[in-house]
């Protein structure tokens, strides 16, 4: 038997050395590996030096730290599973293998042990091996009896036991050591956890010391005390030897019982019973159990720290971006300040050079020609400067500057968690129980309880800073008449000469005024920082303040609790608003129904249909119809200046603004990589006016730095004649060249270049040989494939009719339809520049038919939510694909602005059903204008089956009503609010597909 059971230990002691040793160790290793890491990156920044480092480089080192302890931090906590890697699972399964070689049951002759009482016995068992001994004796006398008369006498043994071998083995080394080992598995989690909270509490003194540094104008300095509790953290080395041996007398000790056990089995101190299948089964089933709670309540406490320091980190990381996103807008301010200020210094030359030529004048008739001069320059020249510093300004987009940075913030708060685990039990060292854990949203509390008062002030910033550049602008375009102004005083006193204020010193001092002006000017842009940091550098530091409290869980409590009860009070409010207005709306509503019974059922079902669109009243284009359609520019220009240019449509060119039609970008770069490969790639982009073909351009040019030598091209005048395109090929290139042939030449002489003709439509005219142009440029485009990347617009139905008149698209190796796109992102584009500004929205309410019941019974904050999305659902079924007709309307739909917030008027009140008694005559002209985007009215003439005058009278008409608007002076052109109205009656009546 002793050498059954030796066996058995070495055998077993083998499987748990190779199976579940390495994987105790390997955890605690893993660990030890994760602290150093910690310790040596701490180190490393407790011991640098910051105080002759300014705070931006500060600040990224910080960064640095945070970042790479994140990745540590998260990294060794994602590889502790303890709820999917089973500790014992390994050792298992090499044991039930080693089960299966051992037999069910031994049979050997019972010990004396077991007849004869032992120090050790309790009585009840003493009396129990005396009344056995007894019956043995008794049992045995016949052999005793027999033995006399037997010559060879027999020998007396003990009773038989048949041991149950294997499932005791089972029952010892599978159920009991998993039990047994249940402490040291403790002991090691629990030094996990202390070890781990010792460095999460220098990293804690660490953070300490960083808000320190942040709220105070000092050196960033760390206390040499942090590192202590680092020195008493034992080695590793160490730290496996005292588990091993601890594992070892778990092990031996249970070896111990499993001998006793052996010898004990099938006897009356241990029934043969105790260990069949159902009981070993059922014990292994409760040790596998209270095993997996153990490491169920470990994994929580390990849930806690980590939720507790990637908390932390996370914290810290947003501050550092914040900071970091503050100095890039500072960086991007100056950078536009110094190229406004070289603007300013060009005007300054210009003034100072007008200075040079009157003081280098001596007598009155230079003084006089002089001014003169200057007076005839200040319209044309000086003018021109002022116009293009202007232009300069507005391209630089510095509002748009802010609002990139609020975007910018908002990202890097949508990377803050959405769950954390925190524990009102801050004991590491133990397992943590479930009930105890709370979790919370670190991002829901930043945002609700941090960000709001932040966003007010970049609120604030963009509104002051959009009225800075605006008064800027201003005080720029009022050089001009200062400049005049000036200059004609001085020209009026060559009636009155007097020796105080001579004609000179008059002009001198002007234009010394316009110098001083200018020198304000630099001031203010150099002020533009300064003034943003009062507003955002507080706002940043409150917000930072804010969000700091999370890294104490009695804060996030706190916090959690206030939340709720903001929101329970909100939902009040609003409960008592929506009370008190479906009370003050109930008598007027009620009153109205008992008067006006019959006419409002009437009335009632004549709104549905008209809300619907199944009903119209048929209507003349009346003189509100007529005017909205002709104020549209005024309505613009009484606008802010900055929001003005904010939905012009150049604006569409800045990448900022850019949204949707990823498939057409798409289609631009596999375009560009054919001709990459010299093979045939002339793309053609195809879709209404307004609906973003350049700024798609514009967008994939800006994405793509590497494509260079590239230039636009688009005729100022329309053109069907051979020569004159020749002509426009000449002056967009400055040569002087004479036929197609010499422009292919000269095409593939050169460098790879990219051309993009825009407007294809300007390019021919409907009569017999006005394709001319476009068959020279399809021959263009086919004989210089391989040097130049055509890139060609064409608008959606002037394409159309090309397409059917000369298969125009055969040129083309991809073709791009700006099709309809989601609803949602023209939305986006609207409120993305809105948003740019800085001003509040609020939506007027329709007339009366068009409010529902529901609407009536809402509260204000309800209403303006269903009047922005009717706003938005009707400008969409307007514009449709079309950004420029969304802009216009959107423009023409403010009515004022008053303080922060522009009020907006509903577009249901706008009807267009005139459109349908619209006579044929009329319609065709509109048609023919259509398809070629623009007409002089001598083409207009010429395309026309009536009379010169009566065509005349018909543009004029239509001009008159404002179905027509004029371009450059010359050109007549489909007013862009009614675009879609014509462009789906033309549909309606197959004029166009």
């Amino acid at each position: 038997m002793d050498k059954i059971i030796l066996l058995q230990h070495d055998t077993i002691g083998t499987i748990y050395n190779e199976k579940l040793l390495p994987l105790f160790f390997n955890r605690i290793r893993v660990h030890h590996e994760a602290i150093l890491k910690i310790e040596e990156l701490q180190k490393k920044l407790i011991e640098k030096n910051f105080e002759k480092e300014d705070k931006n480089s500060v600040v990224n080192a910080l960064n640095i730290y945070k970042n790479e302890l994140e990745i540590i931090v998260s990294g060794y906590f994602s590889s502790l599973k303890l709820e999917e890697e089973m500790l014992f699972d390994a050792y298992y399964t090499s044991l039930n293998t080693h089960l299966e070689t051992l037999d069910s049951t031994l049979k050997r002759t019972q010990d004396k042990e077991r007849f004869f009482s032992l120090d050790t016995d309790s009585k009840m068992l003493r009396f129990r091996k005396t009344m056995k001994r007894s019956l043995f004796n008794l049992s045995k006398i016949p052999l005793k009896i027999g033995n006399v008369f037997r010559k060879t006498k027999k020998e007396v043994t003990f009773w038989q036991q048949e041991v149950p071998f294997k499932n005791a083995t089972e029952y010892y080394f599978k159920s009991e050591f998993t039990n047994n080992l249940g402490g040291v598995v403790a002991a090691v989690y629990s030094e996990i956890s202390e070890i781990t909270h010792k460095y999460l509490l220098i990293d804690k003194g660490i953070n300490d010391a960083i808000e320190y540094f942040l709220s105070n104008d000092v050196a960033l300095i760390f206390s040499e005390e942090l590192l202590s509790n680092a020195s008493a953290v034992p080695s590793l080395k160490t730290r496996i030897e005292n588990h091993r041996l601890t594992i070892l007398d778990v092990y031996e000790a249970t070896v111990l019982k499993y001998t006793n056990a052996l010898y004990k089995a099938d006897t009356i101190e241990l029934s043969a019973g105790f260990f069949n299948d159902q009981k070993i089964t059922k014990h292994q089933k409760s040790s596998l159990e209270k095993s997996q709670k153990e490491e169920v309540l470990w994994q929580n406490t390990f849930s806690v720290i980590k939720s507790d320091w990637e908390l932390d980190i996370e914290i810290f990381q947003i501050i550092f971006k914040v900071m970091t996103i503050y100095r890039e807008l500072e960086n991007s301010i100056n950078k536009r300040t110094a190229i406004v200020t070289k603007e300013l210094a060009g005007i300054k030359k210009y003034i100072n050079d007008v200075k040079a030529s009157l003081t280098d004048a001596e007598t009155n008739i230079a003084i006089k020609n002089s001014i003169v001069n200057e007076l005839k320059n200040s319209n044309t020249s000086f003018k021109k400067i002022i116009e293009a510093t202007i232009t300069r300004i507005t391209s630089l987009d510095f509002p748009l500057q802010i609002n990139q940075f609020e975007e910018s913030a908002l990202r890097i708060l949508k990377t803050l968690s959405t769950k954390r685990a925190i524990s009102t039990d801050n004991d590491y060292s133990s397992k943590t129980p479930t009930s105890s854990i709370n979790y919370i949203s670190p991002y829901e509390l930043v945002t609700y309880q941090s960000w709001p008062s932040l966003a007010d002030k970049i609120n604030q910033a963009k509104l002051e800073l959009n009225v800075k550049v605006t008064t800027f602008i201003d005080d720029i375009n009022a050089l001009v008449q200062v400049s005049e102004f000036n200059l004609e005083s001085a020209l009026s006193l060559f009636e009155n000469i007097s020796k105080e204020n001579t004609p000179k010193k008059v002009a001198l001092e002007g234009l010394e005024r316009s110098e001083d002006k200018i020198e304000d000017l630099k001031n203010t842009l150099t002020n533009v920082n300064i003034a943003n940091g009062k507003l955002l550098l507080p706002g940043i530091d409150k917000f930072n303040k804010s969000i700091l409290a999370l890294t104490e869980t009695e804060n996030i409590l706190e916090i959690r609790l206030t939340i709720a009860k903001a929101k329970s009070i909100e939902k009040s409010k609003l409960f008592k608003k929506k009370v008190i207005n479906n009370v003050q709306n109930f008598i007027p509503i009620a009153l109205l129904f008992l008067k006006t019974k019959y006419t409002k059922s009437v009335a009632s079902v004549k709104n549905i249909l008209l809300r619907s669109g199944l009903y119209k009243e048929t209507t003349e284009v009346n003189g509100d119809l007529s005017e909205f359609l002709k104020q549209a520019e005024k309505a613009l220009d009484e606008l802010p200046y900055v929001y003005q240019r904010l939905f012009r449509s150049e604006t569409l060119q800045n990448e900022a603004l850019f949204i949707g039609r990823s498939e057409a970008v798409e289609t631009l770069h596999t375009a560009y990589d054919t001709f990459n490969k010299n093979q045939y790639a002339a793309t053609v982009i195809v879709g209404e006016r307004g609906s973003g073909k350049t700024s798609l351009i514009h967008y994939f040019l800006n994405k793509n730095k590497q494509i260079t030598n590239t230039i636009f091209l688009s005729s100022s005048v329309n053109i069907s004649e051979p020569n004159e395109f020749i002509s426009f090929l000449n002056s967009s290139f400055d040569k002087d060249l004479n036929s197609i042939e010499e422009w292919i030449a000269y095409f593939n002489s050169g460098k790879k270049r990219t051309i993009i003709l825009e407007d294809i439509q300007y390019l021919y005219f409907r009569k017999v040989g006005g394709f001319n142009v476009l068959h020279l440029l399809s021959s263009l485009i086919a004989a210089t494939k391989n040097t130049v990347f055509w890139i060609v617009t064409s608008a959606k139905y002037a394409f159309q009719y090309l397409d059917k008149s000369i298969q125009l698209s055969e040129v083309f190796a991809f073709t791009i339809e700006m099709n309809q796109i989601d609803k949602e992102n023209i939305k986006e584009a609207l409120i993305k520049r809105h948003k740019i500004s800085g001003y509040n929205l609020h939506f007027e309410k329709p007339p009366i038919a068009y409010l529902s019941k529901k609407f009536l019974k809402s509260t204000e904050e309800v209403q303006q939510e269903i009047l922005k999305e009717e706003f938005f659902s009707d400008i969409n079924k307007i514009a449709q694909s079309n950004f420029r007709i969304a802009f216009m309307y959107w423009i023409r739909s403010t009515v004022m602005v008053s303080g922060s917030t522009i009020y907006m008027r509903s577009l249901k009140s706008i009807d267009t059903s005139f459109l349908n008694k619209i006579p044929p005559a009329k319609l065709l002209l509109l048609n023919s204008i259509l398809l070629q985007e623009r007409l002089t009215m001598s083409d207009i003439i010429e395309l026309s089956s009536l009379g010169a005058q009566q065509t005349r009278n018909i543009v004029n008409a239509l001009y008159e009503k404002g179905l027509l608007t004029m371009e450059n002076g010359e050109f007549y052109t489909i007013n862009i609010f009614l675009y879609r109205q014509i462009t789906s009656l033309l549909k309606s009546k197959n004029a166009i597909h």
